[in-house]
């Protein structure tokens, strides 16, 4: 059993989530482990979020509401780390529920080896009886975050101390905040502790950012992974060929974007082209299946042809 008298900050941030608010709060607020703070951050809804929130936090005194104007879901979530007054952190998005025992489990898995981090899986995932893994050193965990499904690329699914966060903020107004967080919180790590039970109950909502339409905020995923490479670049050269496949990961997102969202525009693509060039022999070797390191063999001829392809045999 943890012997954590530890307070854990759960921060959600909010935006037109009520048909699912209830659940999500509820999910929170029935936690079996009970020294928590809720923060709903709600980021200027124009439904009836906020008289939901306001509605638990009179009930609940371990609940507060922070209400702004709308900014995006990076702003949301720095306005509760600027809040939190707990010394472990979680997030949870306002789609989404967890299991009952989701904090406790988390909270063990972080005490069982003394970990700056604990994950756990979606309920999505294949189901695995696994003994929980340890990962040591900022090194190894940064190539299990980079090369694994292990350790999701979701903020979501985990426990954080608080101290990681110290000088690192979601950028503002840009998509993808995860993968632009992620990967410096990790090379902060001494160790992480990666448990294989489901206890985050993801909802694939159609009308989330990752099922939108193609639309330039999508080209953000390229920003991001292109950053991640830099800091692997000039921190762990030797973790640089799988930095280098993720931004062919991304890029793939985005030419596929494209073509489900009937859109070719040259700009895009003559930005995304000499990334193939750059990266693509990284990717080719890495882990992807088999699909995917097709498209980008033709993509590295030409994106446009690769896209044609794609879209004939999506038929």
């Amino acid at each position: 059993m943890y012997n954590y008298s530890m307070k854990v900050s759960i921060i959600i941030p909010i935006y037109n989530s009520e048909s699912q608010l209830n659940k999500c709060i509820d999910s929170v607020a029935d936690q079996t482990f009970r020294d928590i703070e809720i923060i709903l951050v709600n980021d200027g809804s124009t439904d009836d979020s906020e008289s939901i929130c306001r509605s638990y936090a009179a009930a609940d005194p371990r609940i507060r509401l922070i209400s702004r104007e709308n900014a995006g879901v990076s702003a949301a979530r720095n306005a509760g780390l600027d809040a939190v007054t707990g010394e472990l952190i979680t997030f949870i998005d306002s789609d989404d529920s967890v299991e009952s025992d989701y904090v406790e489990y988390l909270l063990e898995l972080l005490d069982m080896n003394h970990s700056d981090i604990a994950c756990c899986q979606y309920h999505d995932i294949a189901d695995s009886q696994a003994a929980p893994k340890l990962l040591n050193g900022p090194e190894a965990c940064l190539k299990e975050y980079l090369t694994s499904n292990d350790i999701l690329a979701s903020v979501c699914c985990k426990l954080y101390r608080k101290e990681l966060f110290d000088g690192i903020r979601f950028p503002a107004g840009k998509r993808f905040e995860d993968n632009s967080v992620l990967y410096r919180l990790i090379s902060r790590c001494s160790s992480i502790t990666v448990g294989y039970l489901k206890k985050y109950n993801y909802l694939d909502n159609p009308a989330s950012f990752v099922n939108e339409p193609f639309s330039p905020s999508q080209m953000d995923i390229i920003d991001a992974m292109l950053q991640q490479r830099q800091f692997i670049k000039e921190n762990y050269p030797s973790l640089l060929r799988h930095a280098n496949s993720l931004v062919i990961y991304g890029a793939n997102r985005c030419l596929t974007k494209m073509v489900d969202s009937r859109i070719s525009d040259k700009d895009y693509i003559d930005r995304l082209k000499p990334l193939y060039k750059e990266y693509g022999k990284d990717f080719l070797k890495g882990p992807s299946g088999r699909s995917a390191k097709n498209f980008c063999r033709v993509a590295r001829i030409s994106p446009k042809l690769a896209m044609r392809l794609y879209r004939l045999f999506r038929k």
